[in-house]
């Protein structure tokens, strides 16, 4: 600093101000440690997780989506307003340590911050904090005066205090530290054309007396210390804990996406647990409460839920918050009466806190997740709500009638095994090969449930069958000893069916020898490569077929008709879950004379068709349009009038929205294998 005044020697009311510093700061800290600490025993009630494998590739997460906030820009604007503030915390970190030291000590310099160097950092420190406040002011004017929705809440009061506090807290850190330097330039006499925000504090002092100048750098100087420290304790309290929390939750993010986590990681057997799934705030995982106090309240996980679009009672930052102050109030900071906290400890959060149709409502398209800066985790809480909700019975009578026919036939159409492979019958002049015990085949195709039983989807698993015997590949089924592979099972909470159908295929497969699995659906896919025991080798029929294709063994010949415009929705478990995204395409493209547009929403950001999973079953009432109507009308609005897909359920859903929004005649939707097969 270059100035003639230090704050520790100066005296107020005759105590020395390195006293009141050091009061300030002893003070400060012990109230903050006091809040952590008070906040980590909420996270140490909760329940064990595992997240300390991979420490290699969580610590390149940490670097790119932590440090580098690779996120955020995925809302440009205020994403890079994010990074800016960001950035400037990191840079400035060092001024403020420097700062409460200036208080403790005179003339007081940081280690090997003197010289050339301690200029230079004085130069970006100032530069940042120009920035900083720049990226503040712009922020606040944006939720007073563009006001984005995702901010609001539907069903509760949006936290919308907090974020203009925090914003106007850092926006005043940043003023009066140019006020401390510009007074400071002036005291000291010495130029500093290198800072250009504290020079601009200087050119607005410019002609004060001394005295008053001085007035002007201690008054700025305690504020500066005094505000930075209640800053510091505001943190624990709200939204901006992420400012704490952030790059642990990033460390700790779950690396195997499309997977489920267990009912508990240190209980393997389900029949040791006294209850399933989540009941009670203590009932989640450590991370899970983690997540809870990272949220950042941006919004993004709500503004691409496909649920919350249609006006389904669910939005995912809403069910953060309601538990998050839920959990707050059950173990408050100060319990001056000794009293539990909030009476409803002891009550669970469904009804209480959560409606049930909140959680049915997910279709676990994975949407959230995807767009979360913080990597916040939403299915595997749903997931653990509903472990809870069908151990109590709390499920609606449709999901009773589904999950009664897996229990029965191994599938939810409730029809025998014998029948799984009675739609082979209908392809005369190809031949398919049901695998007995013993038998060897180079590829199992595993057909799943509703490309065993709907009319409509054995025509896909024709297609897939038709692909294989005219590219040569030796191959399989499993037939009625097949059963259903479960997804839907576990996402909709019923762990104990879900482990029994597994091993039940686990068991068949053993009987049988083959190098790799190919599945009709990816939802098969998915719960085979992430949630099935073992190292099963599975592709979804795209991943397979396209070296087929562009090595020539399969090489469409027709051309499609003219007047046809192609889109090709993601399906949720195709894309998000497992990343597949160019293998469709690049299939797609390979038909002769193909017309391709793309939605807005594609690849990662792809819309839900609603049909994922459990929706099949249940239809939630409250909701101002069916998500399939949603993601027809934004083909329509693509110019497309051919909805590709490559997903069974995907293809349900949109047939049936094409009827229900007046488009039958205008638009259509089509598998892709069936499309591509049609070309041979």
């Amino acid at each position: 600093m270059h100035h003639k005044i230090q704050p520790a020697l100066e005296h107020y009311l005759g105590i020395p101000g390195y006293f009141i510093t050091l009061f300030i700061l002893i003070a400060g800290l012990a109230l903050f440690f006091y809040i952590i600490y008070k906040r980590y025993l909420l996270l140490k009630s909760a329940k064990p997780d595992l997240r300390f494998n991979s420490l290699w590739q969580r610590f390149y997460s940490l670097i790119i989506y932590g440090i580098f906030q690779k996120r955020q820009p995925r809302y440009l604007w205020i994403g890079i307003l994010h990074i800016m503030i960001f950035w400037g915390f990191v840079i400035l970190a060092l001024r403020s340590i420097t700062l409460y030291g200036l208080g403790i000590k005179a003339e007081f310099v940081f280690p090997f911050m003197g010289g050339s160097i301690g200029e230079f950092y004085h130069f970006l420190k100032d530069i940042f904090e120009i920035i900083v406040l720049f990226a503040c002011i712009s922020a606040i004017l944006r939720r007073a005066i563009s006001r984005p929705a995702r901010y609001e809440f539907k069903h509760g009061k949006a936290h919308k205090f907090h974020a203009y506090l925090v914003l106007g807290l850092i926006s005043f850190l940043m003023v009066t530290d140019m006020a401390v330097d510009g007074s400071g330039i002036l005291l000291g006499e010495k130029s500093a054309f290198w800072l250009p925000g504290a020079n601009g504090a200087a050119y607005l002092f410019h002609g004060l007396s001394q005295d008053t100048l001085k007035s002007i750098f201690l008054w700025n100087y305690w504020l500066h210390i005094l505000t930075l420290m209640f800053f510091l304790n505001y943190l624990p309290l709200g939204k901006h804990f992420h400012i704490i929390t952030a790059l642990f939750n990033v460390f700790f993010r779950k690396l195997k996406k499309g997977s489920i986590k267990p009912p508990r990681w240190d209980i393997q057997n389900i029949e040791e647990l006294d209850s399933l799934g989540v009941e009670k705030v203590e009932d989640f995982t450590w991370k899970h409460i983690l997540d809870f106090f990272t949220c950042t309240e941006c919004g993004r996980c709500s503004d691409n839920c496909p649920a919350n679009t249609v006006g389904r009672p669910l939005s995912p930052m809403e069910v953060t918050l309601k538990i998050r102050d839920y959990a707050y109030q059950s173990k408050p900071l100060f319990n001056f009466k000794g009293k539990t906290g909030a009476k409803a400890n002891d009550l669970s959060l469904i009804g209480n806190v959560l409606a049930p149709d909140e959680i049915w409502s997910c279709t676990t398209c994975g949407a959230c997740e995807e767009e979360c800066p913080v990597f916040n985790e939403y299915i595997d809480k749903m997931v653990d709500l509903r472990r809870y909700m069908v151990e109590s019975g709390m499920v609606p009578k449709d999901f009773q009638d589904a999950l009664m026919k897996f229990e029965k036939t191994g599938n939810p159409f409730g029809k025998p095994p014998s029948k799984r492979a009675d739609w082979v019958n209908e392809l005369d002049d190809v031949p398919v090969r049901i695998l007995e015990e013993g038998d060897e085949a180079d590829v199992l195709y595993f057909v799943d449930s509703y490309a065993s039983f709907d009319p409509q989807i054995q025509q896909i698993a024709m297609a897939i069958v038709r692909g294989l015997n005219k590219a040569g590949i030796n191959f399989g089924i499993l037939g009625p000893r097949e059963s259903d592979s479960a997804h839907q099972v576990r996402r909709l909470g019923e762990e104990g069916l879900f482990q029994f159908l597994v091993e039940e295929n686990i068991e068949t497969f053993r009987t049988v020898k083959f190098k790799e699995i190919v599945t009709t659906d990816p939802h098969a896919f998915n719960t085979l490569k992430n949630d099935y025991p073992g190292d099963l080798v599975v592709k979804h029929y795209t991943e397979f077929f396209l070296p087929l294709i562009e090595s020539g063994r399969l090489k469409p010949t027709k051309s499609l008709d003219n007047k046809g415009i192609y889109t090709y929705h993601d399906p949720c478990y195709l894309g998000r879950h497992n990343g597949i995204y160019d293998a469709p395409r690049r299939i797609l493209a390979s038909i002769p004379n193909i017309q391709i547009v793309e939605m807005e929403k594609n690849r990662d950001r792809s819309f839900c068709c609603g049909g994922g999973d459990i929706n099949l079953w249940y239809d939630i009432e409250e909701e101002d349009i069916r998500m399939g109507e949603k993601r027809v009308a934004m083909a329509h609005e693509a110019g497309a009038n051919v909805i590709v897909t490559a997903c069974p359920f995907c293809l349900l859903n949109f047939d049936d929205a094409i009827k229900t929004s007046g488009l039958e005649g205008q638009m259509k939707v089509v598998d892709l294998m069936e499309l591509f097969m049609s070309t041979l």
